[in-house]
């Protein structure tokens, strides 16, 4: 038996509004589009991963988005199954800022071809995310926090040994 930290984020990762991609594509992001891209988001179909960054093959995965979400305009994403070092560096600061990445309506792999789905959330140290003013990510510890985590305690099962 070992006992460890699960938590569970929820992070603001985008928002509705005109942006311009890194190989300078622009595209509005409606609150419409935004709410749609919530509601496609499928984790049986795709399972998004955290990252560091942005890496072309999505890996190494340092936790999984399980859902996201729509709130006046504002894109969030729910994570689970984070590393513990991750979590660690996140909570001491080291990646501030996220930033989502989207496979468009036509790209080759997306897991719901003809709509935007979300192929990762890249946590940034030193870089500036392309989307300002999301909201910063904040743990249990903080009154205003929009995360949770509890100590638990579970049998080591073959599902823990596949993780």
């Amino acid at each position: 038996m070992h006992s460890g930290v699960y938590c569970e984020m929820i992070i603001n990762i985008f928002k509705a509004g005109k942006h311009t991609a890194m190989n300078n594509e622009t595209v509005d992001f409606s609150e419409s589009l935004i709410s749609e891209i919530a509601g496609e988001y499928d984790p049986k179909v795709f399972e998004s991963p955290l990252v560091v960054g942005h890496p072309k093959h999505n890996d190494p995965a340092y936790g999984l988005v399980k859902s996201l979400s729509e709130r006046s305009g504002l894109l969030f994403a729910e994570s689970h199954r984070e590393d513990p070092g991750f979590l660690e560096a996140v909570k001491a600061g080291r990646y501030p800022k996220v930033s989502a990445s989207f496979y468009k309506p036509d790209s080759p792999g997306n897991p719901k071809p003809g709509k935007f789905y979300l192929k990762h959330v890249g946590f940034l140290g030193a870089n500036p995310p392309a989307i300002k003013d999301l909201k910063p990510i904040q743990f249990a510890e903080n009154e205003l926090c929009l995360e949770f985590t509890e100590e638990i305690s579970f049998e080591e099962n073959e599902m823990d040994k596949k993780l």
